[in-house]
């Protein structure tokens, strides 16, 4: 075996895409220090030579010109800034930080972590940890914006907030795909990299349906059936009512494992497909027929993802997906859905208490607090205020909802520090921003997959080459701090604060490394061959696949609550259900969202040869646009209860009939032509899902004015 490259040795470095969840294999070519190509790898076992186009560019975003490689302190308006040392800029921030801790308590700090910092194993936890250390309970996240809604039908069903079953692609024959494209944004929740293989296999045996108000490039090669936005809630409650009708129910499974599917079932009583047929906007017929070749196929799969969690209805949405999966025995079969192996932990998944906003007590999902709550928690007085921000890989002045009032409250913080790529909408206003790696310049394990794998793979990546400039590791710049405060080992964990002051190594890649050495593949410190750890992974750079075979036998010991029981009722889904059967549906236009491939939220625009060939259009049916004399290129008002936008409009049939469709992430302040189409979303926080804190940010009732 040849020896490991060292960081910005000449030679190509086998690595793997941090991205997205489908954790592609890489090549990067090194050359004089510098990546100068990025490849798929043929040999990683998990994506076999796959890659999408968005890969390559983390060249250009690492040797951006406008990257930030120095630590910069603003000394003007927001957006100016001058360099400074390191030593300036941690010392500072470490004693106004320590300030207003010993003044307001632990909850005067707040942290914010972005997608792409969940991406960074030892950023993510270290993020985690240092918070807690500070003593802060104030955790924000985009989870309210994506993933929150799932998080909650987790806990009400599976006892857990991070247990969420996944298709087993391999093997399915059936599978219904809602509020998700993955052959754009290659899975959610899910990795499987080689997305478009495992679907075209699958439908080659079987069948794949998507269910979605547009016409999504899943959908254009797969069954499309359109749905109305925002009602798939009542498409689902009417499917599991057609199944139980049949006889499809598998009794002896939800005898043996689940409690509440007598409540649940009561509960479906007004569901009926005629109604739901006229409120999604599906014939009555074309709902039967997937219900019922649902329950009779033996392997098969509902999965579902952001375009779901979205919507008014998210939570009750996501729990009757797994009440479909569950009624019809595919939990644990093979072909069905399941729940992932994850080598870091083994048996009962973990849970955490329910954080609550300090303003309006909202809830939170997965140990975060709905983002919508963080501009009161600055803007009103009161013990626990938040003072002092940490924004780590985010930008929530464009992702999240509520941009006018955030900013106006970022403008009082006493102290906002970034750690960052790059000047961003929201950290224009800090008052440091502190210069990151990208992830060929860091080590790494696909941490965040782990258990979302439809075939289980570990990989262990060293940097490829040294960091731009003085960039330094999140994990290193947040050790730095709280050592500057006093603290040897920012741990919550009193055995880890014990043990960094006695000099044992916690560093996040080695409690990693403990994991793993302990999990359910460990080599348990040499007593089984073979075993998992981190020099175990050094030995395979391409990556290894796990044994998974137990998976689907091994999944009740997962289940987080105390009586081993999943769960379909609870007074919290007594009270959606009843909420859903009466809602009103307004029949006017609704605004969803849409991804696509050369694009990845907000922070890959500024890559040029990649959004370059994009235009954000507002997508609209033909008959609607006629309706209202426009044509492809209009330029229109678009208007919700919150505030108006101005936007080009591209008339398409690729729309069901009264749904428009804009992509999130846009609205650069260096780009006038592009709006943020969050200034739409509702933005109080009495407008969000009561249940999970989640934001509303698709079918949001608009209308549309041609422009003078």
């Amino acid at each position: 075996m040849p020896h490991p490259l060292l960081p910005g040795e000449d030679g190509n470095h086998p690595t793997f895409c941090r991205l997205c969840e489908a954790f592609c294999g890489l090549i990067g070519q090194v050359k004089d220090g510098r990546v100068v190509s990025v490849k798929p790898d043929p040999e990683n076992p998990s994506s076999q030579g796959h890659m999408c186009v968005k890969a390559p560019a983390i060249m250009d975003i690492t040797y951006s010109e406008s990257r930030v490689t120095k630590p910069l302190k603003r000394t003007g308006k927001p957006g100016e800034f001058s360099p400074v040392s390191w030593d300036e800029a941690l010392d500072d921030i470490a004693r106004r930080l320590r300030a207003i801790i010993t003044e307001g308590g632990g909850d005067a700090f707040a942290s914010y972590v972005g997608n792409p910092a969940v991406f960074s194993a030892r950023g993510w936890l270290a993020a985690e940890n240092f918070t807690g250390a500070l003593g802060s309970g104030k955790r924000y996240s985009p989870c309210s914006q994506d993933t929150a809604p799932r998080h909650v039908a987790s806990r009400w069903v599976f006892g857990s907030d991070f247990l969420s079953p996944i298709p087993d692609l391999e093997a399915t024959d059936f599978l219904i795909i809602l509020g998700s494209n993955p052959l754009i944004s290659h899975g959610g929740l899910l990795t499987a990299p080689r997305m478009r293989h495992h679907l075209n296999e699958i439908s080659s045996r079987g069948k794949v349906v998507v269910i979605d108000p547009r016409r999504t490039e899943t959908a254009r090669v797969f069954e499309h059936v359109p749905v109305k936005a925002g009602t798939d809630a009542w498409l689902l409650a009417a499917m599991l009512r057609l199944i139980l009708e049949a006889g499809l129910a598998d009794t002896d499974f939800l005898a043996h494992y689940v409690k509440g599917w007598d409540s649940l079932t009561e509960a479906l009583g007004d569901f009926n497909v005629e109604r739901a047929a006229a409120i999604c906007g599906i014939d009555a017929l074309k709902i039967t027929e997937m219900a019922l070749a649902f329950g009779r196929t033996e392997r098969a799969a509902i999965y579902s993802r952001v375009g779901i969690c979205r919507t008014t209805f998210g939570t009750i949405t996501n729990l009757l997906i797994d009440a479909l999966n569950i009624a019809c025995g595919k939990l644990g079969r093979r072909g069905g859905v399941m729940f992932g192996f994850n080598p870091l932990s083994g048996g009962r998944a973990p849970t955490t208490g329910i954080p609550r906003s300090r303003i309006g007590d909202l809830p939170g999902a997965a140990g975060f607090l709905p983002c919508i709550a963080l501009p009161d928690d600055i803007l009103e007085k009161g013990r626990g205020r938040v003072r002092a921000l940490m924004v780590t890989a985010g930008n929530p002045v464009l992702s999240a909802p509520a941009a006018p009032r955030l900013v106006e409250a970022v403008r009082d913080l006493e102290l906002f520090f970034s750690l960052d790529l790059f000047v961003n909408e929201t950290n224009r206003f800090a008052h440091y921003i502190l210069p990151t790696t990208t992830f060929i310049e860091r080590e790494d394990i696909p941490m965040l997959g782990f258990s979302h794998m439809v075939r289980a793979y570990a990989q262990y990546t060293p940097a490829l080459v040294r960091p731009q400039g003085e960039a330094r590791e999140e994990h290193e710049i947040y050790r730095d701090i709280a050592a500057r405060m006093g603290i040897s080992a920012p741990y919550p964990s009193r055995i880890l604060r014990m043990m960094g002051w006695l000099g044992v190594n916690v560093d996040p890649m080695a409690l990693f490394d403990l994991a793993l050495r302990t999990g359910p593949a460990g080599d348990r410190f040499g007593l089984t061959k073979r075993g998992l750890s981190i020099s175990a992974l050094k030995k395979h750079p391409h990556g290894i696949l796990l044994d998974d075979t137990a998976v689907q036998e091994n999944w009740r010991k997962k289940i987080a609550h105390r009586d081993g029981f999943i769960r379909l009722w609870n007074a919290e889904i007594a009270q959606e259900m009843e909420r859903l059967r009466n809602h009103k549906y307004d029949a006017g236009l609704k605004l969803i969202g849409r991804r696509h491939l050369k694009s990845l939220n907000s922070w890959m625009h500024r890559v040029d040869k990649l959004v370059r060939s994009q235009t954000p259009t507002l997508l609209v049916h033909p008959e609607d646009a006629a309706e209202r004399g426009l044509s492809t290129g209009d330029r229109v008002r678009l208007s919700s209860r919150t505030g108006s936008v101005e936007v080009l409009v591209e008339c398409s049939d690729e729309m069901i009939r009264g749904t428009l469709s804009y992509p999130h992430g846009w609205g650069h302040l260096d780009d006038e032509t592009m709006v943020n189409i969050n200034l739409l979303v509702p933005d109080r926080p009495e407008q969000i899902e009561q249940v999970s804190g989640a934001s509303i940010l698709d079918a949001i009732p608009v209308t549309l004015e041609r422009m003078a």
